[in-house]
């Protein structure tokens, strides 16, 4: 995990993260200068293909420069969010997982400290249906899990609202199917309140497969997803960390999320939209303190 401040995050209940995922048109250094600057304890490095982090495009001498970045600003060891399409048919598997390796590679020239390398994906957009494809989702999360084990790295599984995996009851079905221990939950509360499962019962059956939480929020209009900044929709923030802290998951720090639906408006400030995220779950930690 990545943390700055660290005298700060000794004495705060919920420390805070912010993902460069929202970051996608700032300059890689300057979105790591700007989450620091804006307060947050951690950090959450994207590694998606169309993103500048992608190690596509992201080479090796500026990998290392980044870390130095994130070591020089107080940062530890970030978390990756790396987008895997863990489906992927099989003409393409062999590149999914050269790919994979890539990303798995990055996230070790990053990393810093004795924490277990955390990278965050989906199932992907070659998931097949729920119903009829969830034991070849199982199947294909065991082969990127041994890959993961390979590598010394945790996969952590985020389920996704406007798919078919969507329910915290459908994410826990796939921790007991797999039990792996390289395969952990990204437990991102707004996908499953979207679709309409109730908080409080989505945190409890989901966090003791937990290795890291997200928050955005958002609602369903007509059917359709969207989503919205953390503070800015239905979520109670406070009730959230509340049934966190409930279920043990109050030294898991918790990262605000902004959707590609909310960045890539024309209107979107990248350094705006940080700080009302931070104000959001700065303001609701401040009765557990």
């Amino acid at each position: 995990m990545a943390g700055n401040n660290q005298q700060g995050i000794d004495q705060v209940t919920f420390s805070l993260g912010y993902s460069t995922y929202a970051l996608k048109m700032v300059d890689p250094f300057e979105a790591v200068r700007l989450i620091h600057e804006v307060g947050y304890e951690y950090l959450e490095v994207c590694l998606g293909d169309d993103w500048p982090t992608s190690p596509l495009r992201f080479s090796i001498p500026q990998q290392d420069k980044l870390g130095k970045l994130i070591q020089d600003l107080g940062f530890s060891s970030p978390i990756f969010f790396g987008n895997i399409d863990v489906c992927a048919p099989h003409s393409d598997r062999m590149e999914m997982f050269e790919l994979t390796k890539c990303k798995f590679d990055m996230a070790h020239r990053l990393h810093q400290d004795d924490q277990p390398v955390l990278v965050t994906t989906t199932p992907g957009h070659s998931a097949p249906p729920w119903n009829s494809g969830r034991n070849q989702i199982r199947d294909c999360f065991l082969n990127l899990a041994d890959m993961a084990a390979d590598n010394d790295v945790i996969v952590a599984i985020e389920a996704h609202a406007g798919t078919d995996f969507e329910t915290p009851e459908k994410a826990v079905w796939l921790m007991e199917q797999t039990s792996h221990p390289n395969l952990k939950l990204d437990l991102d509360i707004s996908h499953f309140v979207v679709e309409g499962s109730e908080m409080a019962h989505s945190v409890e059956l989901c966090a003791p497969y937990s290795a890291m939480v997200h928050i955005k929020d958002g609602s369903k209009v007509d059917g359709t997803v969207q989503f919205c900044l953390p503070g800015d929709g239905e979520i109670n923030v406070s009730e959230f960390l509340g049934s966190l802290r409930k279920n043990g998951l109050e030294d898991t720090p918790v990262f605000a999320e902004v959707s590609v639906q909310q960045s890539s408006k024309p209107t979107y400030d990248p350094r705006t939209a940080a700080e009302f995220c931070f104000r959001t779950l700065d303001n609701a930690r401040i009765i557990f303190q």
